[in-house]
């Protein structure tokens, strides 16, 4: 168990000097929710900590064990959805109890399923990463030409010549990463789009008990516990009812009923009470999120007071030239750099950028056989 985890966790282990690509937010997503799901996957799988998924017991050994509980896994148990008194002073288990075939039941066939569920979650989460990924195609680690990882050891003269590269592959390509832009904000909306139907789909999968089991659990919390009904247990029951038919030895149809323990529910009812509370928490953020984005968008004057706020002070006046030259495709392409350089190398690089789109577009620049060059395919598609 403890090796599964640990290979999982050297699969998603952060690496500090790689190019970032996207939002925090945005890696709230694609990497914190699906390292959750997927170890939600993983450990409703295990039996080293839950044992066996289902057990059953009959009254009499009518039916062999391992047949019995195959059986109720397979075919799905079900519970009373009533606490029924079975004798005066006494009140049978939330779900238990005599019944006849005129009273409504309900089946629990979903544990089946969870596994599954919580993987194909995991890969819906991970989605929008993966095409931003190849939509993105590299460009921002291309253009920085590892001006990402800052080192006193390197040569002024080669990193200024880095940067005055950079700043020329902008002012050649001003106003063409729009296509690009819209490919990023179009992945944020599917965030959006993407953890508000995983609080939908999970509900239609749990029977519609899964919207207000949040809450539902906040509120068992204060109530008598001799009287209240635990909501864990009415969507995730430990106890369920079987019942087996057989043929008898004379041909007669034999009825069993049998009392299965879910001891997988256990694990279950906690997964999806810490889901309730993360998806909704996602939710409100990543919709706050986009929401400033498009405030960003629709607005050049909060742009230009974000940039300001990533330059060193005696650059600053040249946020003013970047948001009124740029349009909002190079904007994001340079907000990318200030996430990815030093500041002070962010700083020259503006500052170049700005004297070049106010008094020209485009001087020669000299680049010497040493001076590592971008690729071609670096270039917005």
């Amino acid at each position: 168990m403890l090796g599964t985890f640990s290979k999982l966790k050297a699969a998603v282990k952060l690496k500090t000097t790689s190019v970032k690509i996207t939002t925090p937010v945005f890696t709230l997503h694609y990497r914190l929710t699906f390292l959750i799901l997927l170890t939600c996957s993983i450990l409703v799988t295990s039996r080293q900590y839950i044992g066996a998924h289902i057990q059953c017991i009959q009254d009499a050994v009518a039916v062999p064990v391992k047949i019995l509980n195959n059986y109720c896994f397979i075919s799905s148990t079900f519970s009373i959805p009533r606490t029924t008194p079975i004798a005066k002073g006494e009140i049978s288990l939330f779900g238990l109890g005599p019944y006849t075939e005129e009273d409504d039941v309900t089946y629990h066939a979903y544990y089946q399923w969870v596994p599954f569920v919580l993987f194909g979650q995991a890969l819906m989460f991970y989605t929008p990463y993966y095409l931003w990924k190849a939509w993105e195609g590299t460009k921002v680690r291309n253009i920085i030409q590892g001006m990402h990882i800052f080192t006193i050891k390197e040569k002024v003269e080669v990193r200024d010549e880095k940067e005055e590269i950079l700043t020329q592959y902008i002012v050649r390509n001003l106003h063409e990463h729009n296509g690009w832009a819209i490919r990023f904000f179009c992945c944020e909306l599917m965030n959006l789009i993407n953890v508000i139907g995983q609080i939908f789909l999970t509900n239609r999968f749990l029977g519609g008990e899964f919207l207000r089991y949040g809450i539902e659990v906040v509120q068992f919390l204060d109530q008598d516990p001799e009287t209240r009904v635990d909501p864990m247990a009415r969507v995730f029951p430990r106890l369920t009812k079987c019942v087996f038919h057989k043929y008898g030895s004379s041909g007669t149809i034999q009825r069993h009923d049998a009392l299965c323990i879910l001891a997988l529910n256990i694990i279950n009812e906690k997964i999806y009470t810490f889901l309730w509370f993360w998806f909704i928490i996602l939710a409100i953020i990543t919709g706050i999120d986009f929401l400033v984005r498009v405030i960003i968008v629709m607005m050049p004057p909060v742009r230009m007071f974000l940039l300001r706020s990533r330059l060193s002070a005696p650059q600053k006046d040249d946020a003013d030239v970047i948001t009124q030259r740029c349009s909002i495709g190079d904007w994001l392409l340079v907000d990318f750099l200030s996430k990815n350089m030093d500041t002070m190398v962010f700083s020259n690089v503006v500052g170049k950028l700005a004297k070049e789109l106010e008094y020209g577009r485009g001087h020669p620049v000299h680049i010497s056989e040493s001076t590592p060059m971008m690729r071609a395919d670096s270039k917005v598609f």
